[in-house]
């Protein structure tokens, strides 16, 4: 039961995530709360590229826990679906850190609780709790 509710959580985190990224790349000046915050404004062309990048990259591990959840038809056998749940135990958990240790104010303020948040409930889902 917390295994759905943590994949539900996931799937409108990420998609909120993958949201602000194709804003970035579509110009928004929101640079402070990107990168280490050290771009103010719009970003330069090859962080907003990066920013294409890490939609795409969020809208799959969306679009992960939206099989999980019944939504799309898994992809994965139990085996290779528990792989990605601990390596995305693994990539929320360093996202986690990078946040909270960023120098930029405007970052950490943004990103620390949600990032947190996010590796709690992919732990949740990958030990099926």
């Amino acid at each position: 039961m917390f295994a759905t509710i943590a994949a539900g959580f996931l799937v409108v985190i990420t998609f909120l995530v993958c949201l602000f990224q194709i804003a970035l790349a579509l110009g928004a000046p929101w640079g402070a709360y990107a990168y280490g915050g050290d771009r103010t404004g719009k970003l330069p062309v090859g962080f907003r590229i990066n920013s294409v990048v890490s939609a795409v990259v969020m809208a799959a591990i969306s679009g992960h826990y939206l099989a999980q959840l019944g939504v799309f038809t898994p992809v994965l056998d139990s085996a290779g679906n528990s792989v990605v749940n601990w390596v995305l135990v693994a990539f929320t958990g360093l996202s986690a850190i990078a946040n909270n240790i960023t120098r930029s104010k405007l970052e950490r303020a943004v990103w620390a609780i949600p990032t947190i948040l996010m590796f709690i409930a992919a732990l949740i889902v990958a030990l099926n709790i």
